[in-house]
């Protein structure tokens, strides 16, 4: 399967016939509540992950959360 993830193609070998969201953010080794995730210009809520189904040719955009910054 063909994905744009983060504007980059990317093959994943799939094991099933379904592949779920929450299945290939684990695979590529995101930490699920450190991200935020569009599929296809959509915001997908977390809650939706394991059952959003990922189909060849989707566009994800993985945001990561980070922290930091300084106080003056």
């Amino acid at each position: 399967m063909k994905l744009k993830i983060n504007g980059e193609i990317k093959t994943i070998e799939k094991s099933n016939e379904e592949f779920l969201l929450e299945a290939l953010l684990e695979h590529l080794g995101y930490k699920p509540q450190l991200v935020v995730v569009e599929l296809n210009g959509a915001i997908i809520n977390p809650k939706d992950w394991m059952k959003t189904k990922i189909k060849d040719g989707d566009c994800l955009e993985v945001v990561t959360i980070v922290g930091g910054g300084s106080y003056s």
